[in-house]
């Protein structure tokens, strides 16, 4: 009978859940869908524009007694191009903003250190217009 009974042998080996070169470098990378808080503000230095704007993300919750809470995050976006078709953005518009996080550090009024969190758009896309935006489109 031994000779159709195997001995059973297990595989021990280790499933990664990313790829070994993944696992070793950094990653940062912010994704965003919200609305734009403000219409954005431009400054052109020589042949490139920098806009800022910001951007309202809002999540809702239930707290214990059961009353929905809502709650909105505000992220500042700084975006460094040469294209004049961002400037048909406005405030209100739903969007998806890709980005890298940066921190800046600067000194407020009153002189005391300061660190605020910024992102650098790398991708973008328009998913619906305000609809006061979209009637004036409309109208041009």
């Amino acid at each position: 009978m031994s000779a159709f009974i195997r001995p059973a042998t297990k595989s021990l080996k280790f499933v990664r859940a990313f790829s070994a070169s993944t696992a070793r470098s950094d990653l940062n990378k912010i994704q965003l869908i919200g609305y734009i808080g403000n219409d954005p503000s431009t400054t052109e230095f020589d042949d490139r524009r920098v806009s800022n704007y910001t951007v309202a993300t809002s999540e809702t919750r239930r707290d214990k007694e059961g009353n929905l809470i809502k709650r909105t995050q505000w992220h500042r976006i700084s975006y460094w191009h040469k294209q004049d078709w961002f400037s048909k953005i406005k405030k209100g518009d739903l969007v998806y903003v890709e980005g890298t996080l940066r921190y800046k550090d600067y000194v407020d009024k009153d002189g005391n250190p300061r660190t605020k969190a910024e992102i650098d758009q790398t991708g973008f896309k328009l998913i619906s217009r305000n609809k006061i935006n979209q009637e004036e489109t409309d109208e041009e």
